[in-house]
């Protein structure tokens, strides 16, 4: 069975980031209820992407300004 993108939605925000540490340009899934980000790297400016750069972690997201948000 198929499903629309809209019968999906959840509570949940997608939105770009930059770690300037890693150089790893992220693209995020916010869970609003959990306030829990899912950031899947997306490239790299130093290295090769691999699974190990996925990551699960609390996140804040009004605490941040610079996130490109997108849907």
């Amino acid at each position: 069975m198929f499903f629309k993108e809209k019968e999906l939605d959840f509570g949940k925000r997608k939105h770009i980031d930059y770690n300037k540490v890693e150089q790893i340009f992220y693209d995020n899934i916010y869970f609003e209820d959990s306030n829990t980000v899912l950031k899947l790297p997306l490239i790299s400016l130093l290295k090769r992407i691999s699974y190990e750069e996925i990551k699960i972690e609390k996140f804040d997201l009004s605490k941040y300004v610079y996130l490109i948000p997108y849907e």
